[in-house]
């Protein structure tokens, strides 16, 4: 009898001190837990990749868009925008200190610099983008992207030039986007062009 309480003690004991350092110590996500919050992470930058490319960036009124997606409050600043024909994003973020790391494989059509104007890319070219995800209270949005330029079609591009050189006053500015729309325009939009 002695013998089965102090078992029976014993027992309770080392359930007592599994139970707390497991409190102390969470242990990691399972796999489906991981697996389902990989794919959330994933779906979050989709979306926010999507607005980019249809071309909410380079509208001051479409950035409401983004506010479920991203911490930043307005549209960062930018100097350049990196026109694409199309972009892939990957299947399995990577998770660092809390935070995941997605990145996105954008293949270029050309640069639009403020000042420089258009440079179409010469040959096939592909560009890296990391997207940095971390919540607050569960609440998971984007809150670095590197670099952080706008991504936007070649539809969405020309149309921006179209609306620019319809409200520029100034001679220079407006030649400026009149021959970024030429060099565009003559490029083919599709990702199997040579």
């Amino acid at each position: 009898m002695l013998l089965s309480s102090f078992r029976g003690f014993a027992l309770s004991l080392v359930f007592s001190f599994a139970m707390g350092s497991a409190a102390q110590f969470p242990l990691p996500l399972n796999r489906v837990e991981q697996d389902t919050k990989a794919e959330q992470i994933r779906e979050l930058v989709s979306k926010y990749c999507r607005l980019d490319y249809e071309g909410a960036r380079l509208d001051p009124q479409a950035w409401t868009k983004f506010q479920s997606l991203a911490w930043w409050k307005t549209n960062p600043d930018y100097t350049q925008i990196d026109v694409v024909s199309h972009y892939t994003v990957e299947t399995a973020p990577v998770l660092t200190h809390g935070k995941y790391t997605i990145t996105v494989h954008y293949r270029l059509l050309g640069r639009f610099e403020t000042g420089i104007g258009y440079t179409p890319e010469a040959a096939k070219s592909d560009e890296d983008v990391d997207y940095t995800v971390t919540a607050v209270n569960d609440e998971w949005r984007i809150n670095d992207a590197d670099p952080n330029f706008p991504h936007p079609s070649r539809a969405a591009m020309l149309k921006w030039l179209n609306d620019k050189i319809s409200t520029t006053q100034d001679s220079s500015a407006k030649n400026l986007y009149q021959e970024a729309l030429r060099l565009l325009q003559a490029q083919s939009g599709s990702p199997f062009a040579k």
